[in-house]
């Protein structure tokens, strides 16, 4: 677990070079700063005591509520959204340090049968990263939720209730929910040629720079849709684009591999893991990671609508690195914890 994710850090500090060749150099070193830091904090989570991480997610999750709500009240509005806290010239969102909140508290929540409860206390930030505005994320949250209670032991009838309503309300939320760029961007999905200046361009943009890589790519740091800029914001949310140009159709399913491998570990573990807490823990780190690498890939293909989910340990981001980072440190904690009942 450790090389894969030390191996995935390694891949993207080479495809960020690339992204950022020429202009926004600075990033590259920064996320070097941000990785070796991440990969430390992954590393630190095995040494801190299975019962002070279930303390910890209460006031985790009261800290990251807090901070939404100041963001929603203070935040810098960048973009139309309220989604990143500036401090000292350093970029932070909240809304990365709340998922991984939930990721230690619905655990705690869901083993003890407090199935209300936990869809409450997601509730709260999901509506609150919702406001910034910030659908992905929101998205995500949900997912958290339905990854953990359907790995618990609680019953599952409300939750099918709540599956069957929510479907029931879906054309309602499209219409009166979302905003006018988000369900542009849902629509643009479904005909991007009609949006091909605007919402769809960088879809299409990345979707021809990964199809000029063909099989083997142009060679690292020889893509020109990359190298002149084609692509926007290629070092985050389209990071898939500058893989697929320059390395390639085997590129990307090296990238896969990887995270393939990394889901499959995760999986062993989790069939051999006694304890409730870590079960419905890994379970829902791991389906985080699954949906953001699923999303974000898919995007960049043209395969779903763009939301703005980075790819893990891939993507520029300092905030979602530690938060991965940390994430991955709980998975490996789980991991151990394995270890040690399959051996008692």
């Amino acid at each position: 677990m450790v090389v894969i994710v030390g191996t995935l850090m390694v891949f993207g500090l080479f495809s960020l070079r690339s992204a950022t060749y020429g202009e926004n150099e600075t990033l590259f070193s920064k996320q070097m700063i941000w990785d070796v830091l991440g990969f430390s904090l992954m590393i630190s989570i095995l040494f801190v005591k299975d019962s002070t991480i279930r303390r910890l997610s209460v006031v985790l999750y009261v800290v990251s509520v807090v901070l939404l709500i100041a963001l929603l009240l203070k935040g810098t509005p960048i973009g139309g959204s309220r989604r990143w806290f500036k401090i000292v010239g350093i970029s932070f969102q909240p809304s990365d340090l709340a998922k991984l909140s939930l990721i230690v508290l619905l655990p705690y929540l869901l083993e003890r049968k407090w199935f209300w409860r936990s869809l409450f206390l997601t509730l709260v930030p999901g509506v609150l990263v919702f406001l910034e505005p910030d659908l992905g994320t929101a998205f995500s949250m949900g997912l958290i939720w339905l990854f953990a209670v359907l790995s618990s032991r609680v019953d599952k009838k409300p939750l099918f209730v709540l599956l069957v309503v929510a479907l029931i309300l879906l054309p309602v939320f499209f219409f009166f929910g979302l905003k006018d760029y988000q369900r542009a961007r849902i629509l643009s999905f479904l005909n991007p040629e009609e949006y091909g200046r605007s919402y769809s361009y960088n879809v299409l943009q990345s979707i021809h720079a990964i199809g000029a890589g063909g099989f083997f790519g142009t060679g690292y740091m020889k893509g020109k849709a990359n190298l002149m800029g084609y692509v926007p914001v290629s070092y985050t949310d389209f990071i898939v684009s500058v893989v697929g140009e320059e390395f390639g159709f085997l590129g990307i399913a090296f990238l896969l591999s990887l995270f393939g491998l990394f889901f499959f570990e995760v999986s062993r573990w989790i069939l051999n893991v006694k304890d409730e807490y870590w079960e419905i823990l890994m379970v829902s780190s791991c389906g985080l990671i699954w949906f953001h690498v699923f999303e974000n890939v898919s995007m960049n293909l043209g395969l779903l609508p763009v939301t703005g989910v980075p790819l893990p340990f891939i993507s520029y981001g300092g905030t979602s690195t530690i938060v991965f980072s940390l994430i991955a440190g709980l998975i490996l904690k789980g991991i151990a914890i394995a270890r040690v009942e399959k051996r008692a």
